[in-house]
């Protein structure tokens, strides 16, 4: 069964909700959109870390039309990530429906040039597998896969939302400048850097070194180069960066002292036979939890409360 009511609207669908994830996922990151249609790969959208804006620009031009050059893709983002920081990853994402590919030239090349430039490509087709697809993904260290109905298709995207392990050698360690810019007042009229309108100040954020007006955070200032960002977003990357550690499963025997009740919930981790749940222990502050928290944690919070209560306690 194919896709409904059109590959394109589904794909328009799904990448609508992975970029969202994605920008949930990695506040600070970039993203910019490439179509490739008659047999030439078209930018659709400047990198940028606007998530409504790179939308916009995708839900208006929902066109597709001829064959598709894997190569010339391929070409054209390398050029365009060639502009990211040293401190950057440099990753593709293609969503790829045709069962064949026209190019130019000599697409082995074009490979090896992404390899050598470190791009990490992965794949997610929507037709059979495409062994030019695969060597691609195997060489560039990325995935790839092969969607079966439209669920299977989304799962396949949402997995690519949260950021790949950092590696040493794709990425060097570098110090970024950032402002932390606030509101502007509210009688403070201005005209903001993005869309050069007229706005108030409470409609926008105030750049701490050249006193612009943007419209959303996280960006670049256009006038003076200095990232962006609000407190939360940086909250949100450090937890990639330092994960909770996995909880061990332990169970409780009867006559030991401490563990009953999750330090997460309360619950009682006993039953009403008297016997105990399975359930799992911080390996750093010996708390108990429940499976459910244990998820919650891991997976929402990304902080272990036992660990953040002692920290809090020994200040």
């Amino acid at each position: 069964m194919d896709y409904r009511p059109s590959r394109m609207a589904v794909v328009a669908k799904c990448a609508e909700a992975f970029i969202r994830e994605f920008f949930d996922q990695n506040p600070l990151s970039h993203v910019g959109l490439v179509t490739i249609k008659d047999g030439i790969s078209h930018r659709l959208t400047e990198i940028g870390g606007s998530p409504e804006s790179q939308i916009n620009a995708l839900m208006g031009k929902l066109e597709c039309s001829g064959d598709s050059s894997l190569q010339n893709a391929l070409e054209l983002v390398n050029g365009y990530l060639n502009q990211i920081p040293s401190y950057g990853h440099k990753e593709v994402l293609f969503l790829y429906s045709a069962l064949n590919t026209c190019d130019p030239g000599d697409i082995m090349e074009t490979i090896e040039k992404c390899k050598k430039s470190k791009v990490r490509c992965s794949v997610i087709g929507l037709a059979a597998e495409i062994f030019i697809c695969k060597h691609l993904c195997e060489e560039t260290g990325g995935s790839y896969t092969v969607a079966l109905d439209e669920s299977h298709f989304k799962e396949l995207l949402l997995e690519h939302a949260p950021p790949p392990p950092a590696i040493a050698e794709y990425a060097a360690a570098n110090l970024i400048k950032m402002g932390f810019p606030q509101r502007g007042a509210e009688d403070l009229i201005s005209i903001c850097s993005c869309h050069k309108k007229i706005k108030s100040g409470a409609e926008g954020y105030i750049c701490p070194r050249c006193k612009v007006n943007v419209c959303e955070l996280p960006t670049e200032c256009r006038t003076c180069g200095l990232t962006l960002v609000s407190s939360p977003h940086l909250a949100r990357s450090y937890h990639h960066l330092f994960p909770v550690a996995p909880f061990d499963e332990v169970t409780f025997k009867l006559g030991q002292k401490g563990g009953q009740n999750c330090f997460g919930c309360q619950q009682s981790l006993i039953n009403t036979g008297g016997q105990s749940n399975i359930h799992v222990r911080c390996p750093k502050c010996n708390h108990h939890f429940c499976f459910d928290c244990d998820i919650y944690i891991h997976e929402s919070l990304h902080n272990c409360p036992g660990c953040e209560s002692q920290r809090s306690s020994s200040r």
